[in-house]
């Protein structure tokens, strides 16, 4: 039992660095990478193109339709290896994994904006130009969550859109704060769980 386990674990491991590849690539749009790719593509597409159906996992100009695909192989992994290193799994073990991998891909997304915001703050701050291509695309990823801001918190009051940045970084922060704090207690509660 332990063999087929260690097997299914290095089997999707492969499968997951493949799907790591598959996405580098993409980065180099325009490309051509020949026979490689396309067998790259042929292994890896199906299922990630499965978790592209939903909307809810595009942002804007993002799509986070990859990483869900890889939180769901991580989350197997990682319930993988608990049966093998323990013999068993409780319930409560399986949904503190599965908390805990959702709560690391929101925290990578986190802190993915609180970084763009900070660079926009700086570069505002040092009055950068915006009309470079590296400015252009860091409005296009914040203007989405700069506008929930404005609406939600200033109810469309006239503020700069300086302070608004700087407002939408201090809240991305405290939630990544926040939310760090919930999940190590909420993790911990179900590790307890005997179920």
């Amino acid at each position: 039992m332990d063999f087929i386990l260690r097997l299914i674990t290095g089997v999707l491991s492969g499968y997951m660095l493949l799907i790591f590849l598959r996405i580098i690539i993409t980065w180099f749009g325009g490309s051509d990478f020949g026979k490689p790719y396309q067998i790259l593509s042929s292994i890896t597409d199906p299922y990630l193109n499965y978790f592209g159906r939903f909307s809810f996992f595009k942002f804007g100009m993002m799509d986070f339709s990859p990483i869900a695909g890889i939180l769901l192989l991580v989350i197997v992994l990682d319930i993988l290896n608990t049966i093998s290193s323990y013999g068993s799994i409780t319930l409560g073990l399986i949904l503190s994994i599965i908390l805990t991998a959702c709560w690391s891909a929101v925290n990578f997304l986190i802190t993915f904006f609180i970084i763009l915001t900070l660079i926009r703050v700086v570069t505002g701050f040092l009055n950068a130009t915006t009309q470079s291509p590296l400015m252009n695309t860091l409005e296009t990823i914040l203007t989405p969550i700069t506008n929930f801001v404005y609406h939600k918190i200033f109810r469309n009051n006239n503020i700069s859109y300086m302070t608004c940045l700087a407002v939408t970084g201090g809240l991305l922060v405290v939630a990544l704060i926040a939310g760090n704090a919930i999940m190590n207690y909420l993790t911990g509660l179900l590790v307890k769980l005997s179920i």
